[in-house]
């Protein structure tokens, strides 16, 4: 993350600040610490500056190691060596100058995602598709808002920035949240689902935390594992109830210190139960309960499947075998530009006349048949594609003096073969109450019930544990209709 300069380049102080706003040339508090990195030019000018604070023999051009001034190494050896210990450990924090060089977006962000520290040991995508029958019972343990949260961030992959769109949070604590949750998650494969007094006070012993004032610290959370209440707790110990969370705070923060794992998972244990809590009752606090009920319904718009490599205009039927031409693009200009212009400017190049465009891609994003094929109604009309951007030319035969003689077209028979392998989007016949997955839009990958079917489109309705509520406007191509039995309907698809 992005720490504020103080006095010295090795001191900073932690703010709350996951997601910093970068606006270029804005000269002030932590951007004017980033573009000092930015223009540092190299590594080794910032290293020099730092080397200003250790002793150098000038004459020598050595650095000595050693009070005594028996160790020395030339200063350029000592360079090389500090350089990846010191300065790139604050340069990976500022995530990467070469990314933010390359962003043209003036109010681009910064995401904590993006950081090296976010990087979690455990890589809970791969381990949720492998092994979802061992993942699933760790997050049922989860408060209900953590699981939705783990769920669409880790299963379903959708970004911050969306997530604290529909929970109404800001970025930021979308972020800490689930570092919580990664951390929560972790602790329970290291300690158990519900670690008891024999797991955790050997480790509180070895941490030295286990005495308190007032009592054991392990029966303290023991306690508050099961009641989830301050004032329990210190009814119990004799203790003023602010007196317990004083406890339990530091102790926190000393165990996620902590260089040994089995402390470390205490810590995030511990953190995981009394995040957000309420210090006078039980459960959450009044400002977290008004939080999560602050966003409950959402509606979005699911567009029709643009997965097809096949593009109509028209009335296609009155193409009947009329044959394919061939197009051939600049290498400089991918399919994932040319297409997305094709889809819109179609109508613009063709009007009301009939055409087809039929141009698959590989994995690469490259031309499958290494041409673009498209035929029109009336023929000539084809010759229109080579007023896009990126379609070079069409082939063709041509006189010497660079006059057209024949078109070089394909037969509509053998062009047909290729589009029957392609998968091609299709609508579904739906029914109210089936269970389906959405395909297209902002609603993408979430799972939900047909309310209501609405001529070539149908509406979806996407139940969540904590109360929330998406509507999906779909197109029917936009959807895919799940078989799962009724009692296992999940947000995500199927319950184990």
């Amino acid at each position: 993350m992005l720490y504020p300069r103080t006095q010295e380049w090795g001191t900073y102080r932690n703010p709350a600040p996951q997601f910093v706003r970068a606006r270029k040339r804005q000269p002030t508090g932590v951007i004017d610490w980033w573009h000092r990195i930015v223009e540092a030019a190299s590594f080794r000018a910032w290293v020099r500056r730092q080397a200003q604070k250790i002793p150098v023999d000038i004459l020598s051009g050595t650095v000595v190691l050693s009070p005594s001034g028996d160790e020395s190494m030339p200063i350029e050896s000592y360079l090389d060596r500090v350089v990846d210990q010191t300065y790139w450990s604050h340069v990976t924090d500022a995530a990467s100058v070469a990314a933010f060089q390359r962003d043209e977006d003036p109010d681009a962000l910064i995401s904590a995602e993006a950081l090296p520290e976010n990087s979690s040991l455990l890589d809970f995508k791969s381990f949720a598709r492998e092994y979802p029958e061992k993942l699933f019972p760790l997050i049922d343990k989860l408060r209900i808002e953590f699981q939705e949260l783990f769920i669409e961030y880790y299963l379903l992959e959708k970004s911050q920035y969306f997530m604290a769109k529909v929970h109404g949070q800001i970025q930021t604590r979308i972020w800490q949240n689930l570092r919580i949750i990664e951390q929560a998650v972790g602790s329970m494969i290291v300690l158990g689902t519900n670690p008891g007094a024999d797991i955790l006070r050997p480790i509180l012993i070895k941490a030295g935390v286990e005495t308190t004032e007032y009592g054991s610290l392990t029966d303290m959370i023991l306690l508050y594992a099961k009641t989830q209440s301050y004032a329990a707790v210190a009814k119990q110990f004799g203790s003023p109830v602010p007196a317990v969370r004083k406890i339990f705070r530091p102790v926190i923060a000393q165990l996620l210190e902590s260089k040994t794992l089995r402390e470390a998972a205490v810590g995030s244990y511990l953190r995981s139960l009394t995040h957000q809590s309420s210090l006078t009752g039980a459960g959450l606090s009044k400002r977290c309960r008004a939080r999560l009920s602050r966003v409950r319904k959402f509606k979005f718009v699911a567009p029709p499947s643009d997965d097809s490599p096949l593009l109509n205009f028209g009335t296609v039927s009155s193409l009947h075998s009329q044959p394919w031409n061939m197009f051939e693009i600049s290498s400089e200009h991918r399919m994932n530009q040319i297409f997305p212009v094709l889809k819109s400017n179609g109508k613009k190049l063709f009007g009301k006349k009939s055409a087809q465009i039929f141009a698959p891609v590989d994995s690469n994003g490259e031309l499958e048949l290494g041409y673009i094929l498209a035929r029109t109604n009336p023929p000539a009309l084809a010759r229109t594609l080579t007023r896009v951007r990126g379609i070079s030319e069409m082939s063709a035969t041509y006189t010497d003096e660079g006059a057209l003689i024949e078109a070089v077209t394909v037969p509509h028979e053998d062009v047909q073969k290729i589009i029957d392998k392609h998968s091609i989007p299709v609508q579904n016949d739906l029914e109210v109450n089936q269970f389906v997955e959405i395909l297209t839009g902002d609603a993408a990958r979430y799972c939900g019930t047909v309310t209501e079917i609405l001529g070539d489109a149908v509406s979806i309705e996407v139940i969540f544990p904590s109360g929330r509520q998406f509507i999906v406007r779909a197109d029917r191509t936009a959807v895919k209709l799940l078989t799962d039995e009724p009692h296992k309907r999940a947000f995500w698809g199927s319950r184990l």
